[in-house]
């Protein structure tokens, strides 16, 4: 071989060398930009369990709440339904016993004319009217007892049906908030999730990157090698170089693949060996 083609050689494997530092260089680069993107699709992951773990406690509160409003819900309805019938069983008393006027008003009209007889100074003739209208007032009274008893009943139904109300309306009003609330957090789920697709379109990109470069990595290191054997033809000491070269590559190569895995355990929360732990501390002090 021509002094001037083993010059144009090593130029060549100088060249080819070069290159290969500046594509491991790249590489690098590019694993660390592939470690921060699983690095933050994890932590997006980790908002995603820790969201369904809230919406579980959110629809046992949601069902808890509606249970509440229901139950009063329906005791409204069923002291609507006792008022009802009161009423019908009032109407047929007033009909029974031709009750026109309120027993209420009936006794508050008794009370007002017995307290007139009492305070006021009347005739003789005027007090014995007065009696004669009492007699008969009290007969009515009489005669509207159930009546008036109906008219109580209605009364404590009436109350009760505001008491349920109010209540099944605080209930309603707190459903209200709470899925209000939700609303927000479930936009915000919908928010991560379009992140995390994002982020694993741009990690699939990376991904795709570094193939290349290693391919185009193994391309230009084949060359090398085939340059370093025809070059070690003339010098036997390059060959023994060519060799640690190669197993440097090889080395790399397996740390590559061990830190994948290592990251693998890390993803899936598995348990780190001392060397899994060492490879860590290798490829930290790389980046």
């Amino acid at each position: 071989m021509e002094k001037a083609d083993i010059i144009r050689l090593k130029k060549d494997i100088n060249l080819l060398r070069s290159n290969l530092n500046n594509i491991n260089t790249t590489k690098r680069k590019k694993l660390k930009e592939i470690h921060e993107i699983k690095s933050e699709i994890r932590s997006n992951l980790n908002k995603v369990k820790e969201f369904k773990n809230k919406k579980s406690l959110f629809l046992n509160e949601l069902e808890e709440l509606k249970k509440q409003r229901d139950f009063h819900n329906k005791n409204v309805h069923e002291h609507i339904s006792s008022l009802k019938n009161l009423n019908e069983g009032k109407k047929e008393i007033e009909k029974k016993f031709k009750i026109k006027y309120n027993p209420l008003a009936i006794k508050e009209k008794i009370d007002q004319l017995e307290t007139k007889i009492q305070t006021d100074v009347i005739s003789f003739d005027k007090e014995k009217k007065i009696m004669g209208e009492i007699k008969k007032l009290k007969a009515d009274f009489k005669n509207s007892g159930s009546l008036f008893a109906i008219k109580e009943k209605e009364e404590k139904i009436s109350k009760n049906i505001k008491e349920e109300r109010e209540k099944a309306d605080l209930f309603h009003n707190n459903i209200r908030e709470i899925l209000n609330s939700n609303r927000e957090e479930n936009k915000e789920f919908k928010d991560l999730f379009r992140q995390l697709d994002k982020l694993r379109k741009v990690q699939e990109e990376k991904q795709k990157e570094l193939d290349e470069i290693n391919k185009n990595f193994e391309l230009i290191a084949n060359d090398l090698n085939l340059k370093l054997i025809e070059i070690g033809k003339i010098n036997p000491s390059l060959i023994e170089n060519n060799k640690k070269e190669e197993r440097k590559r090889r080395d790399e190569k397996i740390l590559e693949e061990k830190s994948r895995l290592v990251e693998e355990k890390l993803k899936n929360k598995g348990k780190l060996t001392t060397e899994d732990l060492i490879i860590m501390q290798g490829k930290l002090k790389d980046e």
